[in-house]
C-alpha cells in the first residue's frame, strides 16, 4: 500500500464509511443496547440476591424446624412418661378398688355362708326334734301301758302342787 492509495476517493470513503459505522453502532449500543445490558444484568443480580435471601430464609427455616423436632421430640418425651405414670396411677388405683371390692364380697359372701349355716342348723334341729317327737309318740304308744300313764300323770299332778306350794 502506498500514499496514493490512501489518497484515493474510494479509499478515504470507506475510511468515513467505517468511521461514521463505528460511531453508529458506538451510539446505537450506547443509547439502546447498553442500558438493556445494565437492565438485564441488575434483573440478574436482583435474581441472584433474591436466591441467596431465599437460601438464607431456607437455612433458617430448616433450624428452626431442627429446633422445633428437637422440642416435639422433648415434649413426646415427657408426654410418654407422664402418661406411663398415670397409667400405672391409675393401675395401681383399679388394682386398690378391685381389691376393696373383693374384700366387700368376701365379707358378704361370709355372711351369707353364716346366715345359710343358722338356717341349715334350725331346719336340722327342727327335724331332729319332730323325729325324736314322732318317736317318743311311737314309744308311749308302743310301750307305755294305761296303768303306766295313770302313774305318770299323777306324778305330774303332785310335782306341780309341790312346786305350786
Amino acid at each position: 500500500m502506498s500514499i496514493s492509495d490512501l489518497t484515493d476517493p474510494v479509499f478515504i470513503a470507506k475510511v468515513i464509511d467505517f468511521v461514521i459505522f463505528v460511531v453508529a453502532i458506538t451510539i446505537v449500543f450506547n443509547r439502546f443496547i447498553k442500558p438493556q445490558l445494565v437492565a438485564q444484568q441488575e434483573a440478574q443480580n436482583k435474581a441472584v440476591e433474591d436466591a441467596a435471601a431465599y437460601r438464607d430464609q431456607c437455612t433458617a427455616s430448616v433450624e428452626s424446624a431442627k429446633a422445633a423436632l428437637a422440642q416435639a421430640e422433648s415434649d413426646s418425651a415427657r408426654m410418654q412418661s407422664t402418661a406411663r405414670a398415670q397409667a400405672d396411677r391409675m393401675l395401681a388405683d383399679d388394682i386398690a378398688a378391685a381389691e376393696e371390692h373383693a374384700k366387700r364380697v368376701i365379707t358378704h359372701a361370709e355372711g351369707e355362708l353364716e346366715r345359710e349355716r343358722y338356717r341349715v342348723r334350725r331346719e336340722l334341729l327342727e327335724e331332729t326334734v319332730n323325729r325324736a317327737h314322732a318317736e317318743a309318740r311311737d314309744v308311749v304308744r308302743r310301750d307305755l301301758t294305761p296303768a303306766q300313764q295313770q302313774a305318770l300323770v299323777e306324778r305330774l299332778v303332785a310335782d306341780l302342787e309341790r312346786s305350786h306350794v
